[in-house]
């Protein structure tokens, strides 16, 4: 059996033989961008600033998502006893599901509202 690079080559996949075969490109240099937090300079690629401790954050954190379930549920719940005032007079089972959906829609804005890309500051102290 022959023995050498060519040899090595021909047992590879194509795939991995064109890898392999590729000269190694430099690397390109890092880009820098500031921070919105503290104006710093970070990578673009950063997701906590070494300057400030701002993270990047995608969708809500808990707190936003539990403010805004809680929200949710004393709308719907509120909105029924406007519109639905006999629900409340003896306790009705029709109670339960309302304060579930309105968990839940609140919970499911929460989602849409922080649903970006985002700098937050946690770690004050």
């Amino acid at each position: 059996m022959k023995s050498g690079p060519s040899s090595y080559f021909a047992r590879l996949t194509r795939s991995a033989a064109t890898r392999l075969g590729n000269t190694t490109q430099p690397l390109p240099a890092r880009s820098l961008s500031a921070c919105p937090c503290c104006h710093q300079p970070i990578q673009t690629t950063a997701s906590q600033c070494a300057h400030c401790h701002a993270e990047k954050h995608y969708g809500p954190v808990r707190r936003e998502s539990l403010i805004c379930s809680l929200c949710g549920l004393a709308l719907v719940l509120s909105l029924t006893r406007l519109l639905f005032p006999q629900l409340f007079a003896p306790f009705s089972l029709w109670v339960i599901p309302l304060m579930l959906a309105g968990l839940a829609a609140g919970f499911i804005f929460a989602q849409f509202r922080f649903a970006g890309d985002r700098w937050l500051h946690l770690n004050k102290g």
